[in-house]
């Protein structure tokens, strides 16, 4: 927690209409404004997911909008049935990833955790509209004025809900990977998805380097999801948290864990090398992606993702509409007919008619899309752009569900920065957008001279992290050692340029990479990068 932070709770009810019955202790946390002057109008940040916690997030957000806490307070609540406002959890789905992989929801599980909750609380109330209607409760009880409102992919569904029932509560809207009441999720995920790994693989194409080392990718990619269709591949890996694991990679399993590598150019710039490594028989890559994106999932409320999509979107699906939704897609309609299956019997409420009208708005928006994003394609953002009458639709090229691992990413936080900074996206310079790059593809292994490799060694040291890491030549290969910070075991690293290296090592997450800035033949510094976690620099010390 920031070091000033204000911490509480306040307790509101679960059922909003009858206001009486059982409450539910919403964790608010405030991060006072840095500066003498302070404006009424806060910042607040609304997560994704449905089901992940909003406080952690809005909490990293703001840093990255630093220059908006001068001035402004920042106010941020775990939904009701998240994080710590009475989180939703299913422990019952919390038993590895295999299940995740093979069903996404296991029907048993689910069910065992339906009616578990249902026993402790009312499940039709963990919804969009009852979630908003408790911030607008917070902001009027701590005196707040109109907020500037942000959020990423589900939050976004929240944000346009908040314009709808407290329009006169909302200075600016922010949307990042924009969900829209029109999308009834996840009916459209086969299709973006598809989308997002066709451009991958022209943008491929259109690479010397990448089509030099891929020039069949999308061969490979049928190829590989032929092989698990045929026959599950089962892989052991090595888990620092678990041990030895074994997986059993089927098609289901791979298909997600190809899904989700899409979600951001740093993971998508993995997917060419592990998609040839697999079909050359080496799918210990693949599997180690697919264990850490099972993982993640335990993080998730289910319970609320369960009552929101339920509620909002898979209520509303017809049969007849999913085979051409899906048709000629690699995900094909796993999907959806996991989610109406884990629905039937869940608990939900009429939610209105106006639930999937779009959302007319005079209050200024800025919305931003990934041109390649597989979870809320750019169309969502053109959709909902259309009744949002002061709202400006910036679409990142090359960008993904989140934009981690493209150079110029600042130019974003920036953007949105001045947009709340001004209350208004007329005359936003977006400029900066074109000159945002992404990733360059992950490549197999090159030769690097010895003269080359003997210029990195070194020690590097990242201070405010506590984090200090060797890199030896040894046989001509450079080795990497922590020496103070995560106990990761001692590593090759082999290079995918005379700059970029791979971080290998049993148990080490997938897709871990080390960049080198060299001047005049020797390293100063290097950065760590991960799938979904900011980049680390670290300087040379010596």
């Amino acid at each position: 927690m920031p070091e000033g932070a204000l911490c509480g709770t306040r307790e509101v009810f679960e059922n909003r209409a009858a206001r009486t019955g059982r409450k539910i202790p919403l964790r608010i946390v405030v991060l006072p404004a840095t500066g003498r002057e302070r404006f009424p109008d806060p910042f607040t940040y609304f997560a994704g997911g449905p089901g992940e916690a909003s406080i952690p997030g809005g909490i990293f957000t703001a840093g990255e909008l630093e220059s908006l806490r001068r001035k402004r307070d920042v106010l941020l609540i775990d939904f009701r049935g998240t994080g710590e406002s009475g989180g939703l959890f299913c422990t019952e789905l919390q038993e590895g990833p295999q299940g995740f992989l093979d069903d996404f929801l296991p029907l048993d599980k689910i069910r065992a955790c339906r009616d578990r909750l249902k026993n402790e609380v009312d499940l039709s109330w963990y919804t969009t509209d009852a979630a908003v209607d408790d911030v607008e409760e917070v902001r009027t009880a701590l005196g707040y004025g109109p907020l500037n409102l942000m959020g990423v992919s589900y939050g976004t569904r929240a944000v346009l809900t908040y314009l709808r029932r407290h329009p006169q509560s909302v200075r600016t809207a922010t949307l990042s990977g924009v969900l829209d009441p029109e999308a009834r999720y996840p009916l459209g995920l086969a299709r973006a998805s598809q989308q997002a790994l066709d451009g991958l693989i022209a943008e491929c194409e259109g690479d010397p380097a990448c089509r030099g080392a891929y020039p069949k990718l999308r061969q490979e990619v049928d190829a590989v999801l032929g092989r698990v269709a045929a026959e599950p591949v089962r892989v052991r890996l090595a888990d620092p948290r678990f041990g030895l694991v074994e997986l059993l990679l089927t098609r289901s399993g791979v298909a997600q864990t190809l899904r989700y590598m899409l979600y951001s150019p740093a993971e998508a710039a993995l997917v060419p090398l592990t998609i040839q490594r697999a079909a050359q028989g080496d799918w210990k890559p693949l599997a180690r992606l697919a264990h850490l994106y099972g993982l993640e999932m335990d993080a998730m409320a289910q319970g609320f993702y369960q009552s929101v999509t339920c509620a909002e979107d898979v209520a509303f699906l017809r049969d007849e509409e999913i085979a051409p939704a899906v048709a000629g897609t690699f995900l094909g309609d796993f999907r959806v007919r996991r989610q109406k299956v884990a629905c039937e019997g869940w608990p939900i409420r009429d939610l209105g008619p106006d639930l999937h009208a779009p959302v007319v708005s005079g209050v200024p928006a800025l919305l931003i899309s990934g041109e390649r994003d597989p979870a809320t394609p750019a169309e969502n953002g053109e959709r909902a752009a259309r009744t949002l009458k002061r709202a400006r639709h910036v679409i990142v090229p090359d960008g993904a569900h989140s934009l981690t691992g493209m150079q110029g990413a600042d130019c974003v936080s920036s953007l949105i920065a001045a947009f709340i900074e001004t209350g208004t996206a007329d005359g936003l310079d977006t400029s900066c957008i074109a000159r945002m790059r992404r990733m360059a593809f992950e490549l197999p292994e090159v030769t690097v001279a010895r003269a080359g490799l003997a210029g990195l060694q070194g020690s590097y040291v990242q201070e405010e992290m506590g984090l200090k890491i060797k890199v030896d030549l040894r046989e001509d290969r450079l080795r990497l050692t922590v020496l103070q910070g995560p106990p990761f075991p001692p590593a090759l690293l082999i290079p995918t340029s005379p700059t970029r290296f791979r971080w290998e090592g049993e148990g080490l997450a997938p897709g871990l990479a080390v960049v080198f800035e060299v001047t005049e033949g020797n390293a100063t510094a290097l950065t760590i990068v991960q799938p979904g976690k900011p980049l680390v620099v670290m300087k040379r010390s010596e």
